[in-house]
Formats: structure tokens, C-alpha cells, sequence
């Protein structure tokens, strides 16, 4: 999907504010492509819905919060699938559904309730 140039430079903002804040560095997120994408989504979205007020907050620190938590858990759900534990498909409304592959299930019955494999 591409995205107005406008939508796009006010995205690219917010990241290099993410960037200068260190998020990235905290969550340890090295790839920021998911995190651009899901910024132009909300971007496009509030334009399309006449919410988009470039000289007042663009979004409400809930609206915020939310954002970045997806950006965090899509970021843990890569390297998860990245190393084996989980994979994905694309359902009937093409949304990606993840699940635990036989790795990621034998991983899991070997840790206890602190999150740490048992010994």
C-alpha cells in the first residue's frame, strides 16, 4: 500500500522523535519498516476521517500507547517466528494469524512459571 507524501513526512517524523526517545534501543526493534507502516495506517486514517490536525497532537496518548505496544508485540511475533517458535497464514480476510509450531510448543512445556527453561 503507498501512502501521501504528507502522511508519509509526518510518520517519518514521529519515528525520528521514537528514535531520539530511544525506543527502539529499549525494545531492542532494529527493523522500524512495521513501525512506519503502522503510523501511515492511523495517518491515512484520521485524514480520511477529517481528524488529522497537523498543528495540535495528532493522536490522543491512548491512541499512542496502542500503537506502540503493536509495534512491540509485532516486533517479539517476528523474532518468535524468526526462530522457529511460531509461524503464520494469511485467514479468509487475508489477516495474519499466528500460531505455535511443534518447536515453540516443546519450548513452551519446558518453562516453568518464571518464563525461564527448566533445567
Amino acid at each position: 500500500m503507498s501512502f501521501l507524501p504528507k502522511i508519509i513526512e509526518i510518520s517519518d517524523e514521529i519515528i525520528e522523535v521514537l528514535i531520539e526517545d530511544k525506543f527502539f534501543v529499549d525494545f531492542e526493534i532494529q527493523d522500524m519498516a512495521y513501525a512506519k507502516k503502522r503510523f501511515c495506517e492511523e495517518l491515512t486514517a484520521k485524514f480520511v476521517n477529517g481528524e488529522l490536525d497537523e498543528d495540535g497532537d495528532i493522536f490522543t496518548d491512548s491512541e499512542y500507547d496502542v500503537i506502540l505496544n503493536e509495534i512491540v508485540a509485532e516486533d517479539i511475533l517476528r523474532s518468535l517466528q524468526k526462530e522457529g517458535y511460531v509461524n503464520s497464514y494469511e485467514d479468509d480476510n487475508t489477516e495474519e494469524v499466528f500460531f505455535l509450531t511443534d518447536e515453540g510448543k516443546i519450548t513452551l512445556d519446558k518453562m516453568d512459571d518464571t518464563d525461564e527453561l527448566k533445567k
